[in-house]
Parts: structure tokens; C-alpha cells; sequence
């Protein structure tokens, strides 16, 4: 039996925990990640430089900045996902304010946030409710992008719980492609390698460790950052052959993940970031998941189910096509949309055992 979370919630009449699905063998609810462009409250803050374009004498404002969260309220709330990773948000207060909102405050999102080193003053956190559990400690793992530079987000590594099934959310958004692809490609390739050490040590412990690894890489799935350093392919089934070995960076071999987002990331009016300069789609923000992810225990991903989140509402319509709507000052005109990305969406399963319990706080 399989009965969707959506479909429990208004069975039970309120928030889930381990105990109210005892009758069930497995339980189905959804992850996702988005990148927020840019969400930056309007209050200087003098340690954080990044913040200078994002004032009110720059024209952002508390009316524009409230906007702005009202309309991410809408988009997150149309996403119907239990768990939320995002990228480019200045501090944990922007973060409360969003899921203060009226659309999501009865909702119960809770945050896990970390301020990085970043140069522009962006971070990555993940929000999250029921029926997910945060099991332990967060972490920053800090990315050296040559000479010791870490002015960068880092990978936030998060270990989760759903309904007592172990689960590791691995948020990312590598360095950026500023000066050029090929010029800013081994930063990428740093980060790459910080993100594989840590999947690494957790499939050293359990081959079969349930990983989640989101975010927005600024590479797409066949760049070497993500299918060389990453080790993330685009066959599922090589990762699901018992000899699935890889020979990593440091020199050790290790199982390869699977990439689902090379379904979406092949046409030419697909995928998650629009490149106005040369009038091409990217898909920088993926979703992809550990050999453990596969199998039929724990926790699974459900076939065929990452997609990329792109309502009519989210989009504007240029020569025919439509491209994320952006929240931004254009040509010396407000736009008041969303994000230069389309969040991205899976579902998975949980496996209900008669052990089952509700952990974390």
C-alpha cells in the first residue's frame, strides 16, 4: 500500500509522526531545491559588502523586499514539497520571513541555516517539515578553490531523518562561471571534490547510505565537475550494477551516483536557468541521489519523478518560450517576478517498518 502524504494529511487531520503510519508499508512525499536569486533583506549589514545593491537607496525597499517574499511564498506553496533546499539567501532572518508568510506559516517549516564565507554574502539552507526529522548537527564544509580562497557557500551537509528512515541532504551552489566557463571550471571542480569526500566517508560507513545531493553546480550534468569529480551519471543502471566502482580524485574507488536530470537537461527549450546573452538553456540545479537510493529499502526515489517546477505563473514568455520570471530592475523597470531559476522536484518513498521511530527535533 502506498498512499500519497498529501492524502494522509487530511486523513489524519494533522501533522504525522512515525506512529500514525504503523498501518502503512510505505509512504510517499517529495524534496526539491531552489535557487532564491538574490533574497536580501533591506537593512545594511556593514559585514556583509554584498548587501550594498540591496538598499533602499538602491531602490530596494521594505515594500519591494515584501513583494518579493510574497511572491517566493507563492511559488514554494505551489511547490507542495515537505522539504525545501535553497541557495543565494543573505542571513536566517530573510528566512523567517518567508516562511512567515500567511501562505506558509501554518505549514510548520523549520530552518537549517549557516552562515558562509561567501563574497557576495549568500548562503544555502534548507527548510523542512513533517514528516522530516533533523537528526544532528549541520555542517559548513568549507571548499578551497585554490591558495586557500574559501569565499565561497561551501556544501552544507544535513543529516535527516524521515519517519525514523536515516536520510543525508547534501545542499550545494558551486562557484559561479564568472570569467568565462573553462577559466572558473577548477573552482567548480573544488567543489566537487568537497561534496564526493563527504558522500565518500558516509558510503564507507554504508554502501548503501541514503544520500541526497541538490543545488545549483553551475555546470550541467555532462561537465566534468559533476559527471568526472561527482562521479554522477546519467545511467541508472551502471549504478545499480553490484561492480558499480569508480576511481575518484583521491585515488580511492568509490560507487557512483546517479544524475535523473540528464532527462530534462538534453533539449533545446529545457531546463532550470536561462542564459539571456546566448539564448540557451542550462540545468545547473539537479537533483541526485546515492546508489542507496535505488534499492527498495529505506528510502527511495520514485521513478521517472524529478521534474523541473515551472507554472504559468513562474514564467515570462519571450519569442515563444517561456523563461523563468525574474525579480529584478531591468533596463530601468522593475520586474516583479521570482528567480532567474525554476526550482527542481522529486518524490520519494519511505519504507514503514514495525520498528519504525519518530526521531529529532
Amino acid at each position: 500500500m502506498c498512499i500519497s502524504l498529501c492524502f494522509l494529511l487530511l486523513l489524519l487531520g494533522g501533522s504525522p509522526d512515525a506512529t500514525d503510519f504503523k498501518f502503512l508499508d510505505q509512504v510517499e512525499t517529495s524534496i526539491a531545491f531552489w535557487n532564491l536569486e538574490n533574497l536580501f533583506d533591506y537593512e545594511d549589514d556593514p559585514d556583509n559588502p554584498g548587501d550594498d545593491e540591496f538598499l533602499p537607496d538602491k531602490e530596494w525597499d521594505q515594500d519591494r523586499y515584501r513583494r518579493k517574499l510574497a511572491h517566493l511564498a507563492r511559488a514554494v506553496d505551489s511547490l507542495d514539497t515537505n522539504l525545501l533546499a535553497v541557495s543565494e539567501v543573505e542571513n536566517r532572518r530573510v528566512l523567517e520571513d518567508l516562511i512567515s508568510q500567511s501562505v506558509l506559516e501554518p505549514k510548520g517549516w523549520s530552518i537549517v541555516h549557516i552562515d558562509s564565507p561567501d563574497h557576495r554574502g549568500i548562503d544555502l539552507a534548507l527548510l523542512y517539515r513533517d514528516p522530516f526529522r533533523l537528526s544532528g548537527e549541520a555542517k559548513l564544509h568549507p571548499i578551497d578553490m585554490g591558495g586557500g580562497n574559501t569565499a565561497t557557500r561551501g556544501v552544507l551537509e544535513v543529516p535527516m531523518q524521515v519517519l525514523g528512515a536515516p536520510l543525508l541532504v547534501l545542499v550545494n551552489h558551486w562557484p559561479s562561471r564568472y570569467g568565462g566557463a573553462q577559466q572558473s571550471a577548477p573552482k567548480r571542480a573544488a567543489a566537487a571534490s568537497t561534496a564526493r569526500s563527504i558522500i565518500d566517508r558516509h558510503l564507507a560507513e554504508n554502501a548503501q547510505a541514503d544520500i541526497i545531493i541538490v543545488g545549483d553546480f553551475n555546470d550541467d550534468p555532462w561537465d566534468a565537475s559533476v559527471l568526472g569529480v561527482l562521479k554522477a551519471v546519467r545511467e541508472r543502471r551502471t549504478v545499480e550494477h553490484p561492480f558499480n566502482l569508480s576511481l575518484t580524485r583521491n585515488g580511492k574507488f568509490s560507487p557512483r551516483l546517479w544524475n535523473p536530470c540528464w532527462a530534462f537537461a538534453s533539449g533545446s527549450d529545457s531546463g532550470t536557468y536561462y542564459y539571456w546573452n546566448e539564448w540557451t538553456w542550462n540545468c545547473f540545479d539537479q537533483i541526485i541521489v546515492s546508489p542507496g537510493m535505488l534499492d527498495t529499502t529505506g528510502v527511495t526515489l520514485v521513478p521517472n519523478s524529478v521534474e523541473v517546477h515551472h507554472p504559468d505563473f513562474m514564467t515570462d514568455s519571450i519569442k515563444n518560450a517561456s523563461r523563468p520570471a525574474r525579480f529584478r530592475k531591468f533596463r530601468g523597470t522593475w520586474e516583479e517576478g521570482y528567480s532567474d531559476h525554476f526550482p527542481v522536484k522529486a518524490r520519494i518513498q519511505v519504507k514503514i517498518s514495525p520498528t519504525t521511530e519518530s526521531g529529532g527535533n
